[in-house]
């Protein structure tokens, strides 16, 4: 057997497929969630837990940006009064890319202050 994942929007349609096992658990959460008075908790269990293995499965440019790298860039974009994009904040290829190029002009402006402040 197999699930769909389907967006409408995307054009996107990927089969997932699934062991029997698999299956007949769904099964029977599916008529355990028909019992209850709510099915919320499976709901947002299985939204979770699809959401993060999309995101897992991404390729390593497309996630976003760590905490780390977002921290430095906006210390580099304070410092060198350039702007960081916000294409930068959403992918970490991007945000790769002006770190790549912005640390190095950073690290350099910070040797020249320093050399200035010792003359």
């Amino acid at each position: 057997m197999a699930l769909f994942l389907v967006d409408p929007t995307l054009q996107l349609s990927i089969e997932l497929p699934i062991s029997i096992t698999t299956e007949q658990a769904l099964a029977a959460q599916l008529e355990r969630q028909k019992d209850a008075d709510d099915g919320y908790g499976f709901g947002v269990r299985i939204t979770n837990s699809i959401g993060k293995a999309i995101l897992d499965a991404l390729d390593w440019d497309l996630k976003e940006p760590t905490a780390a790298q977002v921290s430095y860039a906006m210390a580099i974009a304070k410092q060198l009064d350039i702007p960081l994009p916000h294409d930068a904040l959403k992918y970490r290829g991007k945000m790769d890319a002006y770190l790549e190029a912005y640390s190095p002009i950073l690290k350099l402006s910070q040797i020249v202050k320093r050399k200035q402040r010792e003359k």
